[in-house]
Parts: C-alpha cells; structure tokens; sequence
C-alpha cells in the first residue's frame, strides 16, 4: 500500500503541513526535521531532496560499525576517522562486534534509539552476502558507506588505492635498482590483499627487468612475518628486496631477519604496507605505502552527506583514496 504522508504524519504526531514542509526542505526545527526524516525512512516514502539532513550546522549521527581488533592499525582508524568526524560535524556513534557478523536486528534497534543519520561500515571479514542482507533490512535510501572494497559493490564504498600502493613499492624497487624482489602475500580471500600484489606484479612484468624469486603466504599478522623470514633463510635463491602486504608482517620479517644478522637495506630491503607508527619508531625506520585515515573518514563522511542529499542516485559507487610511498631506512 503507498505510504503518505497522513501516514508520516500519524506516526510522528505532526500535522500533514508540518510533514510537508519538512519533505520539501523548508524551514523547521531540527527536533522536528530529524523525527520526521526518520519516519519517512522506515515507512519508505519516496523523499526527495532532504536538503534539511545535511544542513552544515546540524550535528549528523553517524553509526561506525566495526569489529573489535587490538594493534596499530585499528588505532590508526579509529584515531584518523574521528579526527574527521570532529572537522566534519558528526558524532560518531561506535558499535563494536565481538562476532564477524552484525546482527541485523541490533542496527535497526540502534537506528532508531539513536537518531543515526547514516552508516559507516569496516568489517573486512563479512562477505557480500552480508552486505546484501544489511541492504535488505534497512529502509529504502538509508545511507551507508562501506570501507571495504568487494569485487563488486553493494553500498557506496571509500577505499584506500591499494593496487596502486603496490605498484608505487615495485617502481621504488625498479629505481634503486634491485633486479630481484620477492613479496609476502596477505590473505588470499582479501580483496584488500589481492589488490596490492596485483599492483606490485603488474609493475614488474609489464614495465621493469625484475623477477619475482621468492613468495610467501601469510595473513597479516606479525607471526607470519617471522615465518615469512624463516622460510625466506632456508630458501635456496634470496631476494635482494622484499614486498610486505603490510606492516605488521613486514615488521615481523625485518625483526627475525636483524636478529639473525642481517642488514637493512645493505644485505635486503624491505617496505611494508599501511605506514602505521611502528615504521617510524623501529631502528631503521620502515618504508611503507602511506594510507591517510583522516582522508579516509572525510571522504567517507562526505559520500553520507551526498546520499542523504541525494538519496536515488546509484547508491555503489567506489570511491579511491588515494596512497602515497614513504621511502625510509629499510629500502
């Protein structure tokens, strides 16, 4: 049955020229403006134009959905996002997850107690079809912006230019010369992962004379960089310089490789990925693909204000941020 807005109007308890004013972006308090917006969405009324949701001087309510991690790179995220978040005027509202999956109830509960304006996503470990039945549970329109990048997109997503930080380590690689590389792999159901070494080995088989003589496994963590450096030891033909997918295994590898007498960058050279501060605390400092969180909360808090704004335009765009190599004393 069409929704109207008598129906808006009985579940606020507005009047029908209250809830029309409000639709057609005049003039109203925000009190008024925030409840009937939030009607409008759970019965799926078509709105347009809601100029009134992102007013500069309104506080927007942003719901962070994330997965509770330990370690640098998630303080990193979360120090970078709420940076943005205070220069943009949003409260982040944070709901951490101690399972994978988001129970769709719990975000619908929490849109509602809250007041939530819109949804920033970062879970790297649920999978399309979760996003998928996200979509399905929440109202028509309602915005939401994804920090992980699928093969295919179900929300708007802003993402870091991974492919593009790994071509960026094997041109520096190409530069000072090193005629043989080797890279440690992040896990392989990572789009993430897959990105920053299909950038690194496009470079080296369609642009330079290099050759990729050594490849490990890993999956992220600092223990498998270790295990990374030992299989690395053992191996018959050495790499002159390595390609860490990120940080915490590239710090694994150089740690266990300096323990055992090696020398950054005389006898290898290694960068990993995401530049978080440990690269600048270790002796010798870390080369890294820099990725800014602060652009990253900004750009993703902008695409909320699009949607909101805009709310039938095509809803999965890919947005990149772009990343940027910081050559220091491991390379």
């Amino acid at each position: 049955m069409k929704v109207t807005l008598k129906d808006i109007a009985d579940d606020t308890g507005y009047s029908i020229s209250t809830v029309s004013r409000v639709l057609n972006g005049l003039d109203a308090n925000h009190q008024t403006k925030t409840k009937i917006l939030k009607s409008a969405r759970k019965l799926n009324y078509p709105v347009q134009n809601i100029v009134a949701d992102v007013e500069t001087d309104k506080m927007l309510n942003v719901l962070l959905i994330c997965g509770i991690e330990i370690g640098e790179f998630y303080a990193s995220f979360f120090d970078g996002l709420n940076n943005a978040a205070s220069r943009e005027k949003v409260r982040l509202i944070v709901s951490s997850l101690k399972d994978d999956i988001p129970k769709i109830s719990d975000i619908r509960a929490k849109i509602e107690d809250e007041e939530i304006d819109g949804i920033i996503i970062n879970l790297p470990r649920i999978q399309r079809t979760h996003y998928e039945q996200l979509k399905k549970a929440l109202p028509d329109h309602f915005p939401v912006v994804s920090n992980e990048i699928l093969n295919s997109q179900v929300f708007a997503t802003v993402g870091f230019d991974n492919y593009g930080g790994g071509y960026l380590v094997a041109k520096h690689f190409d530069d000072k010369g090193y005629q043989t590389c080797g890279i440690i792999y992040g896990p392989s159901d990572k789009n993430v992962s897959r990105q920053r070494a299909h950038g690194f080995l496009d470079y080296i088989t369609y642009y330079s004379d290099m050759e990729v003589v050594w490849e490990y496994e890993g999956d992220f963590s600092f223990e498998s960089g270790i295990k990374a450096f030992k299989n690395f030891d053992q191996s018959g033909t050495k790499p002159r310089a390595i390609f860490a997918c990120n940080d915490n295994m590239n710090h694994g590898f150089v740690q266990e490789a300096m323990i055992k007498g090696y020398q950054f960058p005389d006898d290898i050279a290694a960068v990993g990925f995401d530049d978080l501060p440990i690269c600048k605390r270790h002796r010798p400092q870390l080369s890294s693909v820099h990725t800014n969180y602060e652009e990253l909360g900004a750009v993703s808090i902008q695409r909320l204000k699009e949607l909101m704004a805009n709310p039938n335009r095509p809803s999965s765009v890919l947005s990149m941020v772009p990343t940027e190599l910081r050559v220091r004393g491991s390379s």
